[in-house]
């Protein structure tokens, strides 16, 4: 998307946050200006080129208490989504159902909190289950219109936007295929008024061979929904065998999904033993072109899973910043899987939460070593920043943007700040500061800072701007800038 629609300058969108998943929007700049004509006029000095800043993965924290870790319904499973509507934190999870059944037995529960420490299971009475129905199971087994003939293996719930109120949530999971000579899974909906009532949709969603949670969700952007689901590369005549890949199909309807592309997939450097067991898919939330995924990769000589990251611009083409893990278990000595669940939600005004089920076992050990799901957390577009150890700076390249103030998320270290400065873009290179918006004259963005408003000697309205071509001008010590945006 980025790579052919995009053009300069820059339009950097009112309330939308600009991160840096990337260089994307970094100018390169030359250590030697290209140009003889700018070397005759200006001299040989560095033209708008970075320095003393780099990209630095951070990593989440995880509670070491599990908030959920058995249920009366059966053995927890590692499948869950976690939306935050109204003040009310929502949460899907998946059982066995204790049909010793496997994946055809997979039922989805829902449970709620208002603070993510307390919770509770709600009485639903909407599917019976061991001869009672004061349970809150809400799909996966009983009449068939709630999935009690293919159960719900994993299973994501999402808010659509654009459906009508009677369908405003939709929920995506893995059901027993009813053609060809094999039992495989494929990919199948329900939709609901409330996400506890659902039925289920007629036709499946795709008829393609998949496992493990599949991910869509409502692309207001493209007008398209978007699914993320499991392939194999090679595969054979049922759609599975190889190594586990990352596909990704789109529909303008919920339903009828095109053929799956395959766009992430193990790489060259990788073990041989190793490959993609999950996705989670999320869009960077309030982002202008950001996607990020936290799947789980799998290494069949350990039998273990550990969580990486991933980051795109266009939601196809993927890239992971570091080698190493974002949510390891290497310091202990035990087999261990992590899986992400589907969620990235406010928490404590400045964080993200979202759901990591943990189990001491491996992925093949068949044993009943508890497990249990945890809350994640991590600062707002913390997932990776940019870093100035010392002192570094960087530009943007040509830009406008729409607003009225630039506020910045971003860690200061003791006596360290970050300035910035606006520069008009000029014909003949010409590099004009706006008058009273030099990097002397910003006040400077310390601490810990919040989507704080730049000021320059203590003004921050910068509205009449808006029109204009602009280079902006980023001065940092000792400081981490994880997003920007224009209000």
């Amino acid at each position: 998307m980025y790579e052919n629609e995009i053009s300069l300058p820059i339009n950097f969108q009112k309330g939308k946050r600009n991160v840096f998943i990337d260089w994307w929007f970094v100018e390169a700049g030359y250590g030697m200006p290209f140009w003889k004509s700018y070397q005759l006029k200006y001299g040989t000095d560095p033209w708008f080129s970075p320095y003393g800043v780099e990209l630095v993965v951070n990593k989440p924290e995880i509670e070491r208490t599990p908030f959920l870790s058995d249920d009366p319904s059966g053995g927890l499973r590692a499948y869950s989504t976690l939306l935050y509507e109204e003040g009310v934190y929502r949460f899907w999870y998946e059982t066995d159902g204790s049909f010793n059944m496997g994946d055809r037995g997979a039922i989805i529960l829902y449970m709620e909190s208002k603070d993510l420490i307390n919770w509770k299971r709600p009485v639903l009475n909407v599917i019976e289950h061991k001869a009672s129905i004061e349970n809150n199971i809400v799909y996966g087994t009983g009449p068939e219109a709630k999935g009690g003939l293919t159960g719900a293996h994993g299973a994501t719930v999402f808010s659509d936007p654009k459906a009508p109120d009677s369908e405003r949530y939709k929920l995506v999971y893995l059901g027993q295929a009813t053609e060809g000579e094999l039992p495989y899974n494929w990919v199948y909906g329900a939709i609901s008024p409330d996400g506890i009532n659902w039925t289920k949709v007629k036709e499946p969603l795709i008829k393609h061979t998949s496992d493990t949670q599949t991910v869509a969700l409502y692309d207001e952007e493209t007008a398209q929904y978007v699914m993320y689901l499991r392939g194999w590369s090679p595969a054979n005549r049922y759609g599975s065998g190889g190594r586990r890949v990352i596909k990704r199909s789109e529909s303008p309807q919920f339903g009828a999904f095109s053929l799956p592309q395959t766009v992430l997939a193990p790489d060259v450097q990788w073990q041989p033993s190793t490959d993609i067991y999950t996705n989670a898919y999320h869009k960077w939330p309030n982002a202008d072109m950001a996607h990020i995924m936290l799947p789980s990769l799998y290494d069949r000589n350990t039998d273990t899973l550990d969580i990486h990251l991933f980051l795109s611009r266009d939601a196809v083409h993927w890239y992971t910043p570091q080698a190493k893990p974002i949510i390891s278990n290497t310091n202990k000595i035990e087999t261990s899987a992590f899986y992400v669940g589907k969620g990235l939600v406010p928490y404590e005004k400045t964080k993200w939460a979202f759901p990591v089920y943990y189990s001491p076992r491996g992925h093949n050990e068949y044993t009943s070593i508890p497990q249990g799901m945890h809350i994640a957390t991590i600062r707002q577009d913390g997932f990776i920043g940019l870093e100035a150890k010392i002192r570094g700076e960087f530009y943007t390249y040509p830009c406008k943007f729409d607003g009225s103030r630039l506020l910045l998320n971003s860690y200061s270290h003791s006596g360290g700040k970050i300035k910035v400065e606006l520069i008009e873009v000029k014909p003949e290179l010409e590099t004009v500061v706006v008058e009273g918006f030099a990097l002397d004259e910003c006040d400077g963005v310390s601490g810990d800072a919040f989507f704080k408003p730049v000021t320059w000697k203590g003004i921050d309205d910068i509205s009449h701007l808006k029109d204009k071509v602009l280079r902006v001008r980023f001065y940092l010590i000792r400081s981490k800038l994880f997003s920007f945006m224009f209000e």
